[in-house]
């Protein structure tokens, strides 16, 4: 059990650097503090995207060569130089920058962490616990959300600046957490190669991995296109709200309900699948999911799907991410799980600078209207994908 502490810290790890209280009013603060356009913001989204894109699969590859600790402290690191940007510079080209930081921050981590924690688990012979932990970390991560969401919504009330250097406090004890973490070994066959010889090699094997394994390249692809449009929807809920007349304080509690209820998700997500197994989970899940997004376009009960969306989410986040992770050798995991954070990206780019144009051109609710029509197209994908037999069992 020499990795055990790995997972507590973790844990302590998940919940200081998701006491985040800019996440869902960042939105807010471009366009009304930095009077901001939703065509620039986004832009600044798709830049953001752009950068996850062309840098998943590379870090990655240097948290698999370098060591997950490294690529995680990387990522706080560029976090930092992020908000220091939000915080100082009004100018758009600047803010620009600094999204590509926030994406290196993401990227960095993208994979990584996951990595660490499975690994951590395999080496102590407890591998099939990954589930239970990693619904533990959604749980962890969904009561963090909630208590960040719900105060920011009374901090940005009384000062938008105080959230960022707030935030700022808690990625710092966050970086603390990683460096008291236990790396987990490399393979003493990668030490040996030249530097850029081992980049190359991990970076084809990962590509020859996720692409010779059509059950592995579906999971990842069916993930990608559940989670962007819920994504895209959270980002441009909040303005929506405001123009519904909710005050900021009331849009932190609704955004602090969904989390809760993702966190739920995220506790009953591996006794859901003991007890429906992948199919189910896999036909019903998403279509909830598709349900909820077209039930929202009801302005008097758009708050109710909503909450509901974040548990249909979290579930399906923590199985898939189980079925993803039994697939992966450990010598290429962060790189491999790195796609799925390029396939996310891909799918952002395409679909949060339309609904940004399309809220400018027209409103947020027909960008809304769109992203349900998005999601039932993803919907009959996934159907075609699941009737063609195209995700046998392991």
């Amino acid at each position: 059990m020499k990795y055990k502490k790995n997972i507590k810290l973790d844990y302590l790890h998940t919940f200081v650097r998701n006491i985040n209280f800019t996440q869902g009013f960042w939105l807010l603060f471009l366009i009304q503090v930095k009077h901001f356009s939703l065509i620039e913001v986004g832009l600044l989204e798709t830049v953001f995207h752009m950068t996850s894109l062309s840098m998943e699969v590379p870090t990655g590859v240097i948290a698999d060569v370098f060591g997950r600790k490294v690529s995680r402290l990387l990522g706080i690191f560029s976090y930092f130089i992020y908000i220091v940007i939000m915080l100082v510079s009004p100018n758009f080209y600047i803010i620009l920058i600094g999204f590509i930081f926030c994406g290196l921050s993401y990227t960095f981590e993208s994979g990584s962490g996951e990595a660490l924690v499975y690994d951590s688990l395999k080496l102590d012979g407890e591998e099939n616990r990954f589930m239970s932990v990693n619904g533990n970390k959604e749980v962890i991560f969904q009561i963090a959300s909630f208590i960040s969401l719900v105060l920011a919504g009374f901090i940005i009330s009384i000062n938008y600046d105080l959230a960022w250097y707030i935030t700022g406090g808690m990625y710092l004890l966050a970086m603390i957490t990683i460096i008291l973490m236990r790396e987990t070994p490399l393979l003493e066959k990668l030490k040996k190669l030249p530097i850029k010889q081992l980049l190359y090699n991990q970076y084809i094997m990962t590509t020859k991995t996720v692409f010779n394994n059509k059950r592995l390249l579906y999971l990842i692809i069916i993930g990608a296109m559940v989670a962007a449009p819920i994504t895209s929807l959270f980002l441009y809920l909040p303005d929506h709200l405001t123009t519904l007349g909710y005050e900021k304080w009331e849009i932190g509690i609704f955004l602090g309900l969904h989390a809760l209820f993702s966190g739920l998700g995220g506790y009953y997500a591996h006794r859901l699948e003991k007890k429906y197994k992948e199919k189910k989970i896999l036909y019903f899940i998403p279509l909830f999911v598709t349900v909820s997004f077209w039930l929202m376009l009801v302005d008097s009960i758009i708050i109710i799907p909503f909450i509901l969306l974040g548990f249909f989410d979290s579930v399906f986040y923590v199985v898939l991410g189980d079925y993803i992770n039994r697939i992966i050798p450990s010598e290429i995991r962060a790189s491999a799980l790195s796609f799925g954070g390029l396939m996310f990206s891909l799918v952002m780019i395409v679909i949060f600078p339309i609904i940004g144009f399309i809220g400018d051109l027209y409103s947020l609710w027909t960008g809304f209207f769109i992203l349900a029509v998005i999601i039932s197209l993803f919907y009959l994908f996934l159907l075609k994908v699941l009737k063609g037999n195209h995700l046998n069992q392991i």
